[in-house]
């Protein structure tokens, strides 16, 4: 009888929370971001918590306040870093002569072309794919769409500073009082049920912060070894930044993610020295790019993940890859970004509420 009440519990709480999150969307992403920037600060709040002198000691509110100061001021140095360097890497593509671009890729396209049309992929012989692919590039990075981009970066802007305040106070109150949000979880929950669900908010914010503070230690690595090796190539410093950023946050994004940061990484490899011969300049840079990426992938998939992952998550890699693979062709993008937190959310509930049904005993073994 017991297991059905929590059954019926725990659906009833779902179905609440996915309907105020379907109208308020808006304002459950600003708690998300909140929560997930609390969880990332935690560890220093609770070093922060143990300083004292005598017996004073910093008080929460104050050390919300210096946390939360500190991580946008980190946050707007990385914006003030990669914004700049962005539009300027913009700017130069857009300033590139598109015949010059025609002449460097014409010949390349040009076995591929006829491989193309052998295999009926295209409809003319005569079918000039240098000349398609220079058109929807400068279509892409002409002036006007350019203008038209940075027009609206008021409105952008005006954004931006909305969420930031939203952000930051939600924020402030989670760090200043750590069990706010599970005191106001558990205003829903029955008595006879508050000890399991207290448990199981406790250990799901243990578990986050980790995975979390893991994330961001993860891209810090990766930022560092890709802009470091970038500049070996020959990349200039802007470049070799503007990449390793771009490295960092699209290694957020499981598995694809270090695809579309090689692929951005070789096209500016490519655009960035098409003033040189293509045999015996932009080929090589381009490949020595390409070792710099294939090397930091290798390192971090097989050393730098498992090692700083291993106490987070506890799960099987195929068993990650599954769920992953799965939320990606549910939900694209966002899902496979969110598909490790919301898994491992899933696990403790699972364990927690169903530990008797002999699959989530399987799954829940080693957490």
């Amino acid at each position: 009888m017991k297991i059905n009440k929590s059954t019926i519990l725990i659906t009833i709480i779902t179905l609440a929370f996915l309907i105020i999150a379907y109208f308020l969307w808006k304002l459950w992403v600003y708690v998300t971001i909140a929560a997930v920037i609390s969880l990332i600060l935690n560890p220093l709040n609770l070093k922060l918590k143990k300083i004292h002198y005598k017996h004073y000691y910093i008080p929460s509110f104050l050390r919300s306040i210096l946390l939360l100061v500190v991580f946008w001021a980190v946050a707007f140095i990385i914006a003030s870093t990669i914004i700049p360097l962005l539009v300027n890497e913009i700017y130069n593509l857009a300033s590139i002569n598109p015949e010059l671009l025609n002449a460097k890729i014409s010949v390349p396209l040009e076995g591929i072309r006829k491989t193309l049309y052998s295999l009926g992929l295209l409809n003319t012989e005569n079918s000039d794919l240098s000349s398609v692919l220079v058109n929807k590039f400068m279509y892409f990075f002409n002036a006007g769409n350019i203008q038209n981009i940075f027009g609206n970066i008021i409105t952008f802007v005006m954004d931006i500073i909305v969420a930031v305040f939203v952000i930051t106070f939600i924020s402030f109150f989670f760090l200043k009082d750590d069990k706010l949000f599970t005191r106001t979880i558990l205003i829903f929950v029955p008595v006879s049920y508050q000890t399991e669900v207290k448990h199981v908010l406790v250990s799901i914010s243990k578990m986050l912060m980790r995975y979390f503070s893991g994330v961001v230690l993860d891209m810090i690595v990766v930022f560092t070894l890709i802009s470091i090796g970038m500049g070996i190539t020959g990349c200039n410093l802007n470049t070799a930044i503007l990449l390793g950023l771009v490295a960092a946050l699209f290694n957020i994004i499981p598995y694809i993610g270090p695809i579309l940061s090689f692929s951005i990484g070789m096209l500016f490899g490519f655009l960035t020295n098409i003033n040189y011969d293509l045999n015996t300049t932009i080929l090589p840079h381009m490949l020595y790019m390409a070792i710099v990426y294939l090397t930091v992938n290798i390192l971090d998939a097989s050393l730098i993940q498992p090692f700083i992952y291993s106490n987070a998550i506890k799960a099987h890699p195929l068993e990650i890859f599954i769920v992953i693979l799965a939320s990606g062709m549910l939900s694209g993008v966002i899902g496979m970004m969110l598909a490790i937190p919301a898994y491992m959310t899933l696990r403790i509930i699972a364990k927690e509420f169903f530990y008797q049904f002999y699959i989530v005993k399987n799954l829940t073994k080693n957490i």
